[in-house]
């Protein structure tokens, strides 16, 4: 009768091992899965991050690349600080500047590299610190300047007043001091202006001397005619 029972346990043993082994291997199946649910769910994947990094790289050399646009066409560049400054008071200065100004905010970093990369800008990173805003300025400088006095006067007494931080202009770096001659410098059409009228001032004043030669020279001969004078002495009055 024992070994009747210990024959009847045996299959119940080994059914029960089995049904121990198939939870494990289930349950270890059910633990590989889990990483693949938790993607589901929106967790990134290793891939995913490496994705998003190369978009940021991607990114940041199309900011560098659209600086280094705006440097190439520039005669000058000037930063200043912006901290506080409101988006109205800045589209404000967008508008009060010329069309062929520009104003561009963006990280020191991606401006320093620009700047090295197009020749004659590399002294921009003196003052490519802090709150910096960038204003790019082509042939009517004196325009340009005049939002930015603007602004200036606007947050004078304001805990953030707008300064600036430098300038550079014909590789040169420059300082607070040379900006001010700078933005006195006529604009082109002042300077085309003044130019034509100086041609146009030319040939009036050279008419007015040719029409006095005659005039002399005829007053000489009748005065030689009548007596008056010696020719000697009248061309050495002439």
């Amino acid at each position: 009768r024992e070994r009747e029972r210990e024959r009847e346990r045996e299959p119940a043993a080994k059914m029960k091992g089995v049904a121990v082994r198939s939870k494990v291997v289930v349950k270890g199946v059910a633990a590989q899965a889990r990483p693949s649910a938790l993607h589901a769910r929106g967790r990134p994947r290793r891939g995913d991050l490496q994705v998003s990094c190369a978009l940021t790289k991607e990114k940041k050399q199309e900011v560098v690349s659209k600086l280094k646009s705006e440097l190439e066409t520039s005669t000058a560049v000037v930063g200043f600080t912006f901290k506080g400054v409101t988006v109205p008071d800045l589209e404000k200065l967008r508008g009060d500047m010329p069309d062929d100004a520009s104003l561009v905010i963006a990280k020191n970093t991606l401006m320093k590299r620009a700047a090295n990369e197009v020749e004659g800008w590399s002294e921009m990173s003196q003052f490519c610190t802090g709150s910096n805003a960038f204003l790019f300025l082509r042939e009517d400088l004196k325009g340009g300047f005049k939002g930015l006095r603007d602004l200036q006067d606007s947050y004078k007494k304001s805990d953030n007043p707008v300064d600036l931080n430098g300038g550079c202009c014909d590789g040169e770096y420059l300082t607070l001091e040379d900006i001010k001659v700078l933005e006195k410098l006529p604009s082109k059409l002042e300077l085309i202006a003044k130019i034509a009228s100086c041609i146009n001032q030319v040939p009036t004043r050279l008419a007015v001397g040719v029409k006095q030669v005659p005039t002399k020279l005829a007053t000489g001969v009748k005065k030689i005619s009548e007596g008056d004078v010696e020719p000697a002495e009248q061309a050495a009055s002439a």
